[in-house]
C-alpha cells in the first residue's frame, strides 16, 4: 500500500467552560432527563440491505459499548425514506412541525438547504459539529472507549466537505465515500490497443497506458476504437459506443475544474454565486459536444437516463466512466470478460474528481430538551468513523466505497480485503492509491444542488438539440431561481 496524504488540522482554542448540549448530560432541569434514562434517536437514510444489515450490527455494538462504559440505554432506529430527493423534501416539510430525525444521510447540497431553512435563527434544526470538535471533553478520541482517533486522520477531502458551506462551522461528517473511477473492458481494450500501438501486447502495458491517457488522448483512442470496429472485426460486432459517461453532472463539474473554469462559489458575504455561464465553459462543452456528434462517447441524460453499466456488462462500450460506489453493477454478465479499473482521463492531466457517497449531519429535534440526543448522535458518528468500525462497514455493507480515515486503510481487516476481495478490492485499491488527493468539493449553499443538476442538463441538452447559449441561460436561470 502507498503511503496517504494526511493534513494538518489548526488546533482552535480550547473553550473554556463545557458546552451545555455536550457535555452536562446530568441535568434535569427544564424538563430535562437524568443522565441514566434512556435515549432513542432516529437514523433516516436512503440505503440499500446491504448497508443497512451492517448499519444495525453497528447500532448494536454502539448500545452495548455504550451501556458497558456509561450505564445508559440508546436505542437507534432506522427509517428508510427513499431517494436522497424524497428525504430532503421530507425533512424540509417536516421542520415546522417537529417530524425530522436526529441523525440524516444528506448530500451536502442538502444540508444547505437545512441551514438556509433556520433564516434569522441559526443553531435552531442544525447541529454545528464544531461545537463538539472543540470540546476537549468530546472531541475526536476524547472517549477512547469509541475505538476514534484525531480529526487529522480523516482524509483530508472527506473531511472538509462538512464545511464546504456558507456559514462557518462543520456542519456533516463523511461516512462511506466514493468517486468516480474508469472501468474498461480488459479484453476489448487490449485487441484495439494493440492495433494502435504494437508494443501495447498485455496487460501491465494496457493498464498502463490507459492509466497515463488525457482526456484528449482518451478522445484519440475512442476515435481509433470506432474506426477499427467499422472494419470487419468480428470481436467489435457488437460495439455500440467505445465509451460511456454516467453523470452529465459530474462531466461538467470535473472537466470544468481540471480546466480551471469557475463554476459556482460563495461571496466574501457569504452569498452563493453560479458563475458556470461563460466562454470557457462554453467552448468546453462545444468540444464534448463535436465527442459526442462523432459517436466517441455518450452520457446517460443523453441516452434516455440509462446507466452505462447495461452495456458495459454485456460488452456494447470499451469504457465506462461510473461510480466507484455502484462496482457490483459493472460486473460482466457470465464473466465474459476481465475488467480493469483506472482514474478517469482528465483535460491536460490535471485529475480532479467530485467526492460521492454517504454523509451524515445532526438534526436537533425538539423533543431533545436538554440535547442527550444530539450527545449520544454524535457519540455513534464518531464510532461509526473510528478506523476499524468504518473499515468493516466500508468492506461488509458496500460494493466499492472507501474509508473516510486513513488509519482503515492499514488495518489488517482491509488490507485482507484489498488482497483477496478481487475485482470490488480493485475498485477500491484504485480509489485510495489513484486519486486519493485529487478529490474536489464543491461550495454548498441554498440553490447548489440546483446548480449541480442545471450544469448536468447543459451537457444533455446540448448533446440532444445543441443551441449552446441557451443552454447555458436556460440553466444559470434555473439555478438562480432556486436560491
Amino acid at each position: 500500500m502507498k503511503k496517504h496524504n494526511l493534513f494538518a488540522l489548526m488546533i482552535l482554542p480550547l473553550l473554556l467552560g463545557g458546552l451545555s448540549s455536550c457535555s452536562d448530560t446530568s441535568s434535569t432541569s427544564n424538563g430535562g432527563s437524568s443522565s441514566t434514562d434512556p435515549v432513542e434517536i432516529t437514523f433516516w437514510h436512503t440505503s440499500g440491505q446491504t448497508v443497512i444489515r451492517e448499519l444495525n450490527k453497528k447500532i448494536e455494538d454502539f448500545a452495548a459499548l455504550v451501556k458497558e462504559n456509561e450505564g445508559v440505554d440508546v436505542k437507534i432506529t432506522l427509517s428508510y425514506q427513499g431517494s436522497y430527493d424524497d428525504q430532503l423534501d421530507k425533512i424540509l416539510k417536516g421542520f415546522p412541525t417537529g417530524n425530522y430525525p436526529t441523525i440524516a444521510v444528506a448530500y451536502p447540497d442538502h444540508v444547505a438547504e437545512y441551514l438556509e431553512s433556520e433564516g434569522s435563527d441559526p443553531g435552531r434544526y442544525v447541529v454545528n459539529l464544531q461545537d463538539y470538535i472543540d470540546n476537549p471533553e468530546t472531541t475526536f478520541g476524547a472517549e477512547e472507549w469509541l475505538g476514534d482517533g484525531p480529526a487529522d486522520d480523516f482524509v483530508t477531502a472527506f473531511y472538509e466537505e462538512g464545511s464546504s458551506y456558507a456559514r462557518e462551522g462543520i456542519y456533516s461528517l463523511p461516512l462511506m465515500k466514493s468517486s468516480e473511477v474508469l472501468y474498461y473492458n480488459v479484453n476489448l481494450a487490449l485487441a484495439y490497443a494493440y492495433r494502435y500501438d504494437s508494443t501495447i501486447n498485455n496487460r501491465d502495458a494496457l493498464d498502463e497506458f490507459i492509466n497515463n491517457l488525457s482526456w484528449d488522448e482518451f478522445m484519440d483512442f475512442c476515435q481509433f476504437i470506432l474506426d477499427d470496429s467499422n472494419s470487419s472485426n468480428p470481436i467489435t460486432r457488437d460495439l455500440v459506443w467505445p465509451a460511456y459517461y454516467d453523470s452529465d453532472e459530474n462531466l461538467f463539474i470535473s472537466q470544468s475544474y481540471q480546466a480551471g473554469i469557475p463554476f459556482i462559489d460563495i461571496n466574501d458575504s457569504g452569498e452563493g454565486e453560479i458563475l458556470f455561464n461563460n466562454d470557457e465553459a462554453k467552448s468546453m462543452v462545444s468540444s464534448l459536444k463535436d465527442c459526442y456528434d462523432r459517436g466517441l462517447f455518450t452520457t446517460k441524460g443523453a441516452n434516455g437516463d440509462k446507466y452505462g453499466s447495461e452495456y458495459f456488462s454485456t460488452g456494447q462500450v470499451v469504457f465506462d466512466v461510473g461510480s466507484s460506489g455502484g462496482a457490483g453493477y459493472q460486473y460482466p454478465q457470465g464473466d465474459g470478460f476481465d475488467v480493469g479499473i483506472a482514474r478517469v482521463p482528465s483535460i491536460d492531466n490535471n485529475p480532479l474528481y467530485v467526492t460521492q457517497g454517504l454523509t451524515l449531519c445532526l438534526l436537533k429535534t425538539p423533543d431533545d430538551v436538554d440535547g442527550r440526543k444530539a450527545d449520544y448522535a454524535w457519540k455513534f458518528l464518531k464510532y461509526l468513523t473510528s478506523s476499524e468500525v468504518n473499515a468493516e462497514l466500508c468492506v461488509n455493507g458496500s460494493e466499492g466505497y472507501v474509508p473516510v480515515r486513513t488509519s482503515s486503510y492499514d488495518t489488517d481487516f482491509f488490507n485482507i480485503f484489498l488482497e483477496e476481495g478481487e475485482f470490488v478490492a480493485d475498485v477500491a485499491d484504485t480509489v485510495i492509491n489513484e486519486i486519493d488527493g485529487h478529490y474536489l468539493n464543491t461550495p454548498c449553499f441554498k440553490g447548489s444542488a440546483a446548480a449541480r443538476e442545471a450544469a448536468g442538463g447543459i451537457i444533455t441538452q446540448v448533446f440532444l438539440h445543441g443551441d449552446i447559449d441557451g443552454a447555458f441561460e436556460e440553466a444559470e436561470n434555473q439555478a438562480k431561481l432556486a436560491m
